[in-house]
Parts: structure tokens; C-alpha cells; sequence
């Protein structure tokens, strides 16, 4: 029997609403399945191998290494995944949330760095974050990089004061913040000096100096600077000023060869010395072999007029340092006649005499530069009708026999006298001559041989 007032489709809505009811109370007896609130990491590691912070042509991929995934807050470690060959990693079933991603340790090691302090990701609901992790090795100064510990692989950077030589040891030096840097075994390529460059070498120490080994290096800006050598004294720059003035550019000027040899290498090497210590100067045959080695020799009438090269340290067996001058190239280097104006004049204290009179002539030798003269004598043709008495010099000694006045060095604007006392032995009327002459120098040139003799006439009556 049917209740008054229903419907059909009322009853069956009941019906429904009851066995529904039952159903709900029969699923207390399952466990729902639950979809946990996470997502995947995907990304990869790389090695910034041009200092730009960002994954580039030129970097490569880090295999086999291990990409740390830790909570911003703590930095605690969550999960540890571990690159493939390409350097590409995942991380499957992350927790929602923001994680920093770093490199274990043992991948950083002592040179690397981990780009950016970490890249931060925020891992939502079901999705898929792509992310990439990079390590770089540190970008220091010239300053830091001398006061670096020997092994670690750095970047830094420099003005170039030598090119890259296309033989020989690959040696480049550079200058930055008021120090210099010897860059060795420097891969091939084109760096001119003056160019603005970027460098990763290893710091080792080569000849008791800090230097860069294993160099490759970017031209950043051709031609960034004009580059002058710093003067400096031979002596300051046989010991670098102390090391201060190592790997840097430097000229010398106004130098004497002192002496010549051949290094192990079959390099030339010579001395010059401007008075204040001799330095050494390398004539390396792979970077000027068009120079005339046959010039360079001591005790000659040329000198070094300038010379600039690359200051470069020698450890001997003692552990001490020196350093050497290495020239860049044959322009580096200017050779020039040393020159000495040595003027005479002669003159007698009378213009005429007799027979038994006394009389003196005056000899005065002067130098007029701009070098010193080195070795001066001077040859007095006294008449045959003076015979000597005395002779008196202000410097040097005369002798009486050969007639030859030996003066010795003579400065720039420095004069000597010699004073000769004679009796006239022969009174046959006339006039006689006394020629003083200056003798060729042996180590410098006279510009103006024109004045290196006179004559000086008494009357006899």
C-alpha cells in the first residue's frame, strides 16, 4: 500500500538517499587512496668556463657529480642526485616548497665556487621545475692572486705588456692595480700589449715568484691601454726593487756591456751596467733572432742607449732570486755609439825667446761630452830647439821621453792642464811649433775631430 499523497519518483529519490546511506557506512572498511602533494626536479650542472654566470657555448657539462638540494631556511640536505655523463640530474617525489641547489664539497674542491651562492626553486603541486646549477672558479685580482695559495685554478684579469710569442715557453706578463703577473705555458691565440684581458691559470710558484700556469685567456677590450715601461736603474732592476717590480716592464738607460755568454737554452745574454749594479739581459733566439749579436760586446765604442724588457725571476742553488731582462723584440733594444768631445789647446808664455831663455807652454784638454772619456792621453811635439826642463800636470803624467801625456778619464766639462818648462837650446832665428794631439779614444768616439790638436808658435831671434 502506497502512502497518500506519494509519488512514484518521490519513492524511488528515497530509496536512493537509504541505500546511499548503507554505502558510506560499508566504506569504513577501505583506505582511500591518498596523492601525495609533490613534485619533480629536473635540471643540470656545468662548469663556467668564460666567467659569464650563465651556461654558454664555451663551459661544459660537470659528470658525475653530486647536486645537493637543500631547504632555503636551514640549508638542511633533503635529497642528494647525481649527474650523468651530459652533467643532467632529476629529483623525483619533492616535497612542495622552496629549496636552494648546491654542489657537494668534494665537486668544489679548492677552486671552484658555487655561481650565484646556489639557485634558488620553488617546487609546486604536480609539476615539473627545471633548474640549472653552475661552478666557477673565483674571479680575483692581481693583488689577490700573488697572495693566493699554490694549486688553486683562478680567474683574473690584466692589461697585456707582451705578446703571446708564437714559439718558446708561451710566456705573457700582465699588469693590474699596481702590480704585475707572469702568465705561463699561455695557450696560442693573439694578445697584443696593451689589450684588456681575462685569465684562468693555475697560481704555482716558478723560480721562487707567484705566477699563473696552464693559462687560457679572452681579449676583452683590444688595445685598452697604452702600455710604458717603468725606468728604472740596472741595479733596481737586477733585484726588481726587491720584488716589487717583479714580471713588470722596464727600461734602462745609458749602460755599459759589461760581458757576454750563452745560456743552457743557446740564448744570448750580455750585461749592462749604467754604475749601480750590473743586470742581465736575455736576447731569447726564438722571439729576435734578427739581431746582430756581434754588437754586443764589452769594451767596445757602443752602449746600450735604452733598453726595455720583461723583468723575470732566477732561482739559483742558494734559493736566492735575481732577475733578468727579457727584451720583447728587437725594437726594445737601442745601441749607440758612445761620443766624447776631447777638444786641445796649446799656447806659449812669450811670443819670442833667445837662446838659453825659459819658456812654458800651456797644454789644456777638455771634454765636452755627452760621454765621459775614458783613457785620455795626449802627444806633445815639443820643437827640437826646446829642451825640457820640467813638466807639471793637473792630472795624469807626462812622459818626458815618448812626449805622451796619459790624462786618464775625463768627466763631462771637465778640463786638465799640463804646464812643460823648457830652455831654448837652439838660437837659430825662426819660428817653431809645438803640436799637442789628442790620441784616438779607445772606448768612445770623438764627433769633432776637428779640434783634437793645436799648434802653438814662438819666435826665436
Amino acid at each position: 500500500m502506497r502512502a497518500a499523497g506519494a509519488s512514484e519518483p518521490g519513492r524511488v529519490l528515497a530509496a536512493l538517499a537509504i541505500a546511499l546511506a548503507v554505502g558510506c557506512e560499508r566504506a569504513t572498511d577501505v583506505e582511500l587512496l591518498e596523492i601525495p602533494e609533490s613534485g619533480v626536479l629536473v635540471g643540470s650542472a656545468f662548469l663556467d668556463l668564460d666567467a659569464s654566470g650563465a651556461l654558454t657555448s664555451p663551459d661544459r657539462p660537470l659528470a658525475g657529480a653530486s647536486v645537493l638540494l637543500r631547504t632555503s631556511a636551514a640549508g638542511t640536505v633533503v635529497e642528494t642526485a647525481v649527474t650523468d655523463d651530459a652533467g643532467d640530474f632529476a629529483i623525483l617525489d619533492v616535497p612542495l616548497g622552496s629549496y636552494r641547489l648546491s654542489l657537494a664539497p668534494e665537486v668544489l674542491g679548492d677552486s671552484l665556487v658555487l655561481l650565484g651562492g646556489g639557485d634558488s626553486v620553488t617546487v609546486a603541486f604536480a609539476d615539473t621545475a627545471a633548474v640549472t646549477v653552475g661552478a666557477s672558479f673565483a674571479m680575483l685580482t692581481l693583488p689577490e692572486v700573488l697572495a693566493t695559495p699554490t694549486g688553486r685554478r683562478v680567474f683574473t684579469g690584466g692589461i697585456a705588456l707582451s705578446s703571446r710569442p708564437n714559439f718558446g715557453d708561451g710566456q705573457v706578463h700582465f699588469e693590474g692595480d699596481g702590480v704585475y703577473l707572469r702568465a705561463l705555458n699561455v695557450e696560442r691565440g693573439s694578445v697584443v700589449p696593451g689589450d684588456s684581458v681575462r685569465l684562468l691559470g693555475r697560481v704555482i710558484e716558478n723560480n721562487g715568484r707567484p705566477a699563473l700556469d696552464d693559462v687560457s685567456f679572452e681579449v676583452l677590450v683590444p688595445q685598452a691601454a697604452v702600455v710604458t715601461p717603468v725606468d728604472a736603474a740596472t741595479g733596481l732592476a737586477a733585484a726588481a726593487d726587491g720584488g716589487a717590480l717583479d714580471a713588470a716592464l722596464i727600461a734602462i738607460r745609458s749602460a755599459e756591456i759589461s760581458d757576454t755568454s750563452t745560456t743552457a737554452e743557446g740564448h744570448f745574454r750580455f750585461w749592462a751596467d749604467d754604475g749601480t749594479d750590473p743586470v742581465e739581459l736575455v736576447i731569447r733566439d726564438f722571439l729576435v733572432p734578427g739581431i746582430s749579436k756581434a754588437a754586443f760586446r764589452p769594451d767596445t765604442i757602443v752602449h746600450v742607449q735604452r733598453a726595455a724588457g720583461l723583468l723575470s725571476p732566477v732561482q739559483d742553488g742558494s734559493g736566492s732570486v735575481r732577475w733578468q731582462l727579457l727584451p720583447r723584440g728587437a725594437t726594445d733594444i737601442a745601441l749607440a755609439l758612445k761620443l766624447a768631445d776631447v777638444s786641445v789647446a796649446a799656447a806659449f808664455d812669450a811670443l819670442q825667446a833667445s837662446l838659453g831663455d825659459t819658456v812654458e807652454v800651456t797644454v789644456v784638454v777638455a771634454n765636452a761630452g755627452p760621454e765621459v772619456a775614458t783613457g785620455v792621453q795626449v802627444a806633445d811635439t815639443l820643437p827640437a830647439a826646446l829642451t825640457i826642463l820640467s813638466a807639471t800636470a793637473t792630472r795624469g803624467a807626462f812622459d818626458a821621453a815618448g812626449r805622451v801625456w796619459t790624462v786618464g778619464d775625463l768627466g763631462v766639462d771637465e778640463a786638465d792642464t799640463l804646464r812643460i818648462r823648457a830652455e831654448v837650446t837652439d838660437g837659430t832665428p825662426g819660428t817653431i811649433s809645438n803640436i799637442a794631439r789628442a790620441l784616438q779614444l779607445l772606448l768612445q768616439v770623438d764627433p769633432a775631430p776637428g779640434n783634437d790638436a793645436a799648434e802653438a808658435t814662438l819666435t826665436v831671434s
